[in-house]
């Protein structure tokens, strides 16, 4: 059964993708009416070979993007497109080439029908710039002037954020999220290796064009550009799930505290949602809350295990542990904002918490909330020397302590998220009650 909400995003989505549709279709018909370039032999031939080239690079390499997807390496060869085909030429080979690449990827209709328009529009406006603002001259003969170097840039500029802004506000519709988050998760980390393809693709229109025999040469730096860049992402992707894995070996150590971090990520990221937080916030507090135990890794066993309340010395030893959480993650790029998340998630809101004593706004907002996910959880689960509270208890005791020990804006948060869970509870009861003894349900189990 299809909800009235999954309906009303499934049309957006063809709305969306109709509109771009119409507008590539109109652009290219009103082009090739108005627009009769000159077909000379080298004309056909560049178009060919660029084309081929690009087909076999389309469904050939491509770079892997860490939400999904990919972007291709004939951006290279679709660059030249544009500074050595006259209008509207690249606009119709670029989407022909993309077209025949989905059909050949067996892509959804839909996919077909958006990525051929969506480079139709940005092969199309693009060309048409360069066509009026060279004035007549191509690459090589344009005159030495700053206006040359801008216009050059300007293209580039243009045919990157046209393609990604169409592409970030379909996956934008798709996921339910801002346009801006999508470009900062997906691209943003990407820009510097596509404007770097672009360039090399500007510099093959301007060897071809000079000299053809030598045009192969530039596909060592783009080789080299991809090699570095796939490199980097995959070196990024890496290190940010051994963290992951390490933070989870710690809570392994403990039968006591296993998947407490887990537990922590799924409140605070329900939390950061109904306060309010915008997506690629969201995204920061649930992975800091994964690894905002990591720095008990410098903790020993005999305090971190201990069957019993701890001594004054071994509290001083265990307040380390958020600013070794810290120095473990700030050297890695992709932690840079989570680091200080993982410092301050044991800051109180009236400034008695450790390590830094920090007050109210000055705590980040992530760390405010880790702390009361970070309670909650470690109040109502077990411990070698108590028993774990009850859960209307654990919530009481955070209201209680609003104002003093947590964000009061935070905690109010945190009580409707608390209310959202009650109200499915009786569903859960229910199924409980058809359940063996030992098979009780958590009570986060309702939680997304």
């Amino acid at each position: 059964m299809i909800t009235s909400g999954r309906l009303a995003l499934v049309s957006i989505r063809h709305v969306y993708v109709a509109s771009i549709a119409i507008l590539a279709v109109l652009f290219l018909s009103v082009s090739t009416i108005t627009v009769s370039p000159e077909l000379t032999r080298d004309i056909i031939i560049a178009t060919a070979i660029l084309s081929i080239v690009s087909l076999a690079l389309e469904t050939g390499i491509s770079f892997p993007l860490l939400i999904g997807g990919g972007t291709t390496f004939s951006t290279v060869t679709y660059m030249a497109m544009i500074f050595m085909l006259p209008f509207p030429i690249p606009a119709i080979a670029g989407a022909a080439v993309v077209l025949i690449a989905d059909i050949t990827a067996r892509k959804p209709l839909t996919n077909l029908v958006f990525n051929s328009s969506n480079y139709a529009l940005t092969f199309g406006i693009s060309s048409l710039l360069w066509h009026v603002l060279r004035d007549g001259n191509t690459l090589l003969t344009l005159p030495f002037h700053i206006f040359s170097l801008i216009s050059v840039v300007v293209i580039i500029v243009v045919f990157y954020v046209l393609n990604v802004l169409m592409m970030d506000a379909y996956l934008a519709i798709v996921s339910k999220r801002s346009i801006f988050y999508i470009w900062q998760s997906q691209d943003l980390g990407y820009l510097l290796p596509c404007v770097s393809l672009e360039v090399v693709g500007v510099l093959l229109a301007l060897v071809w064009e000079a000299s053809p025999i030598v045009t192969p040469l530039l596909f060592v730096p783009a080789i080299t550009t991809y090699l570095a860049f796939e490199t980097i992402q995959r070196l990024q992707s890496q290190t940010q799930q051994a963290m992951i894995a390490m933070a989870d070996a710690i809570d392994a150590r403990d039968a006591y505290t296993a998947e407490h971090s887990h537990r922590v990520a799924a409140l605070a990221r329900r939390i950061a949602e109904v306060h309010g937080l915008k997506d690629h916030e969201i995204e920061r507090v649930e992975l800091a809350a994964r690894v905002h135990d990591i720095g008990k890794i410098g903790i020993g066993n005999d305090s971190l295990h201990k069957g019993g309340p701890l001594s004054d010395d071994e509290w001083e030893i265990m307040r380390k542990h958020p600013v070794i959480g810290e120095q473990l993650l700030s050297p890695y790029r992709q932690f840079r904002h989570e680091a200080a998340i993982v410092r301050s998630h044991h800051e109180r809101w009236d400034g008695k918490g450790y390590p830094d004593k920090i007050r109210s706004q000055q705590i980040p907002i992530g760390a405010r909330i880790i702390a009361v996910c970070d309670t909650f959880d470690a109040m109502t689960s077990s411990r070698p020397y108590r028993a774990a509270l009850g859960r209307e208890i654990a919530i009481e005791e955070i209201r209680n302590n609003a104002i003093t020990q947590f964000d009061p804006q935070i905690v109010a948060s945190f009580l409707q998220v608390m209310e959202e869970v009650d109200k499915v509870r009786p569903i859960n009861r229910e199924q409980a009650a058809s359940m063996p003894a030992d098979e009780e349900l958590p009570w986060y189990s309702s939680l997304p």
